[in-house]
């Protein structure tokens, strides 16, 4: 759903801007991939470790851009599988027969498997925790708001990613819910996944916020579905001017951590606090 005027912006710091929820802020769903923890720079590292072990003979001009290319899934494979259309194996299967495509290597059922195995490897060894996580989920909770996490990748692996970056024991001691794509059989941007995050804490969506760092299937998706919404686009991450543009469009200026994220939201949607609107 969409809303036909304003909604209410709070800023936090001389660039970012989030839309608040439109009943005010009680609950706050967080992305984890790239928003909490450091997948995307496990993942490029990942995928040239793993390409280097099963093709060693890759051509050297283009193991620079192997991780990149493999995130970026030009193929689409990881979005059909958050709609449904691919189960888990099928999507990984695909996306590194298209790496092995793009490389002009052979590629057999055996080389994707073994592709597959040292970058989970690598991947779990890499992946680290933001330092401004826990300042942020601090500050929620010391607010009164309870939280939720949210992801489109795949609850086991989701479990393995906070276990190996040792926020499992916080979470289940906080009894911070856990949506993955496993627990509707979709994932983000549908609206019913953002909705049923907020069932978890019991909230209703016009008064819950979604941060998150992939523009449209995050925080605007999360504003289409009656959330509010806060973007967090990391230092060094590439943004293009259509996405800075689309977010220009719903209120949205993008934060480069999500502390100020939830500062932001916290300091303008609480109850007692103001916030102030901008036209769309």
């Amino acid at each position: 759903m969409t809303e036909a005027g304003p909604r209410p912006t709070a800023r936090h710091g001389r660039q970012g801007r989030a839309v608040l929820p439109p009943s005010g802020l009680a609950g706050l769903l967080l992305d984890i991939d790239d928003t909490l923890l450091t997948t995307r720079e496990a993942m490029h590292r990942a995928a040239t470790a793993a390409t280097l072990a099963v093709w060693p003979d890759a051509d050297p001009g283009r193991l620079g851009s192997v991780g990149r290319r493999y995130r970026d899934d030009p193929g689409g494979h990881f979005r059909a599988y958050t709609r449904g259309e691919h189960d888990l194996e099928t999507m990984r299967s695909r996306r590194v027969a298209d790496l092995a495509t793009w490389l002009e290597v052979d590629f057999e059922d055996e080389h994707g498997a073994r592709w597959r195995d040292h970058f989970d490897t690598g991947l779990m060894d890499g992946i680290t925790v933001f330092e401004d996580v826990l300042p942020a989920l601090e500050a929620a909770w010391e607010a009164g708001i309870p939280v939720a996490l949210l992801t489109n990748a795949g609850v086991d692996i989701t479990r393995d990613k906070l276990r190996r970056c040792r926020l499992d024991e916080l979470l289940q001691a906080r009894s911070v819910p856990l949506v993955t794509k496993d627990s509707l059989g979709i994932g983000k941007p549908a609206p019913e996944v953002f909705h049923h995050g907020c069932e978890l804490i019991d909230r209703d969506p016009s008064t819950v916020a979604y941060v998150g760092d992939e523009l449209d299937v995050d925080p605007v998706a999360a504003i289409d579905a009656g959330l509010g919404g806060a973007w967090v686009l990391r230092d060094g991450y590439a943004v293009s001017q259509a996405d800075l543009d689309l977010a220009e469009s719903r209120g949205l200026a993008p934060f480069t951590r999500v502390d100020e994220a939830v500062a932001a939201l916290l300091h303008a949607g609480a109850p007692g606090f103001g916030s102030t609107a901008r036209a769309r």
